[in-house]
């Protein structure tokens, strides 16, 4: 994995697999991505299963790795070390952000919108354009290897801007 970082290594036994690579995390630490794949038959040829994904600071994850039986002192705990996750919002918004911005309840729902909606680890910034609905927003995510995922924050029941809410479409 280190000498082709783009790439997976793709483990499997009995039908449940798991899918290892290495990626940059937000405050660029290199990081070990594991998604575990389960899958069990059902008879006639179907199948179900459940997936989880974990991610390890690569470098300790590496050290006690190789450490193997000789790692006394050391502790699985210690691998699990929680990322900091900080969003980056690039307003490109002439007209609906100045008016959400005068209104204070408007404001505080979309500041509880972009706080609940956009946690997502490799994002490195979320566009954020004027949408032709009042009050509403087009948005983009950046990520380190180009563009993301995109869509819209739409203001539902802008009629009555106090039962109003945000919801985000992508």
């Amino acid at each position: 994995m280190e000498q082709r970082p783009e790439s997976r290594l793709v483990c499997s036994d009995c039908g449940s697999f798991a899918s290892l690579r290495l990626a940059k995390g937000t405050d660029g630490v290199q990081m070990l991505e594991i998604q575990f794949t389960w899958l069990q038959e059902e008879g006639r040829g179907s199948v179900r299963g459940w997936q989880e994904s974990i991610r390890l600071p690569y470098k300790p994850f590496h050290a006690f790795a190789q450490a193997g039986e000789n790692a006394n002192d050391a502790k699985w705990s210690q691998l699990s070390i929680p990322e900091k996750v900080t969003r980056r919002y690039e307003f490109h918004s002439r007209k609906n952000l100045h008016q959400v911005v005068q209104m204070p309840r408007l404001r505080h729902k979309l500041g509880k919108t972009l706080e609940h909606h956009f946690q997502w680890r490799d994002a490195e910034k979320i566009r954020i354009y004027d949408d032709g609905a009042p009050y509403s927003f087009f948005f983009e995510e950046v990520t380190s290897w180009g563009p993301g995922v995109c869509g819209g924050i739409i203001l539902h029941g802008a009629e009555d801007l106090a039962k109003a809410q945000y919801s985000v479409h992508t």
